[in-house]
Order: C-alpha cells, then sequence, then structure tokens
C-alpha cells in the first residue's frame, strides 16, 4: 500500500482494513482475483470471515473499493497539475518557442506508481489482474493527456489520435518495466524517455507543417 501509511498513525480499523488489502494483492499474484473466496483471503489476512463481511460484502466490493481508491487518488493529482490554454504555435516558431520540459503529468504518473507498486503490479497482471480497470484508469488518464496535447499546441488531426493510443500504451509499459526492474532507473530518466516521445510527436507535427517535402523524405 501507500508508504506514506506507515508515516501516520492508523486506527485499529484501518490496520484490518489494509491488511485485508494486502493480502488480497499477495493472492492476486498467484491465481486470478475472482477466483479468489473469502475463505482463503480471510486464512491469508488472518481474521474471521465476520470480520471481513464488516468492511465488504464480497470479493467483488473489495475489488470495487480498491480500484475507487486508484483512481480516486490519480484523478486527484492530476487535478492539482495547472495547464496552459490551447495556443497552436506557428510552424516558423516552433523550434524556438515549443517547450521541450517534460509536462508535470509525466511525473504525476510515475509517483503514482510508486506510491502503489504493489496495487499496480496485481492489477495490471495478464492472468491474474483485471483488465477492466486497465481501461477505466486508461479513460481517466486521456482526459489529462489530452489536456497536455492541447498545451503543445498539437492540432487535432489522425497524427495526434494515434500518438494518444501509442502515448497511453507507453504510460503502462514504461511503468511496469520501472517497478518490476526494481526501479533501477531514476524518475527523472524514466519520466524523459517518455517525455522523449511526446517531443518526437510534436516535432513530427511540426514537419509535416513546415516543409512540403518532408512527406517525402520519410516515405
Amino acid at each position: 500500500m501507500n508508504p506514506k501509511t506507515d508515516q501516520v498513525k492508523i486506527s485499529k480499523s484501518e490496520k484490518t482494513r489494509l491488511r485485508i488489502l494486502d493480502s488480497f494483492l499477495d493472492l492476486m499474484r498467484e491465481k486470478r482475483w475472482d477466483k479468489i473466496s473469502v475463505k482463503e483471503l480471510c486464512a491469508k489476512a488472518e481474521i474471521t470471515r465476520g470480520t471481513f463481511y464488516q468492511y465488504y460484502d464480497d470479493i467483488y466490493t473489495l475489488m470495487e473499493s480498491l480500484e475507487d481508491q486508484l483512481l480516486a487518488d490519480l484523478t486527484e493529482r492530476y487535478e492539482k497539475i495547472s495547464y496552459t490554454s490551447y495556443s497552436e504555435i506557428p510552424a516558423d516558431l516552433f523550434v524556438d518557442k515549443f517547450d521541450y520540459a517534460p509536462p508535470e503529468v509525466l511525473t504525476v504518473w510515475f509517483r503514482f506508481v510508486r506510491d502503489h507498486t504493489k496495487e499496480l503490479l496485481a492489477l495490471f497482471d495478464r492472468k491474474n489482474g483485471d483488465p477492466y480497470f486497465v481501461k477505466k484508469m486508461k479513460a481517466v488518464m486521456s482526459e489529462y493527456l489530452s489536456r497536455v496535447m492541447d498545451s503543445d499546441g498539437h492540432p487535432d488531426d489522425a497524427l495526434r489520435s494515434h500518438f494518444m493510443k501509442l502515448f497511453l500504451e507507453m504510460h503502462f509499459l514504461g511503468a511496469l518495466s520501472w517497478i518490476e526492474d526494481d526501479e533501477s532507473l531514476s524518475e527523472e530518466d524514466i519520466v524523459n524517455l517518455l517525455n522523449a516521445t511526446r517531443v518526437g510527436s510534436c516535432y513530427l507535427g511540426f514537419k509535416r507543417r513546415s516543409d512540403p517535402e518532408f512527406r517525402k523524405k520519410i516515405q
């Protein structure tokens, strides 16, 4: 769970809830989440079934609660970011005016991943995780990544549409690679790697608008 939880004093009830969630995540590394029974979860958490039902109706409401918390946390982090209003950069000014620095939305994503490593490793697992959660998370992320594209002055064209799909996938692939490799790369390194894709897409759009011969050069 979030390491910040360990830094504050929590109630006995909250400790029990966290133990249930932690045990659920451990079991998800072994089998598909909706195949986990309340009985084996209680055994893992060393609680009674009655205690479990004080917190959740069943495994499905436990999963829903976990996912809702993660989505709410990510949304809250994104909402704290200041986005500039849409202002497309003229092609002839792109090189001088474009901001190549990584946008805050990328740093927010990887800090979120770092704070919820155990939960995300379980939920993103292709065999035992929840693919529907990944879809819900992509829907949330798309809104905020689109704001970045607006801030970059990226036209709402076919290139942007394809880039957004690629950019979303790279968020997940980059996050999994980073946490599965015990964060051997620094946060700055992984953010800059992802940002290179953003810069590349914007530069491609700039070249297509400013250089009529560019399409011929890449064919």
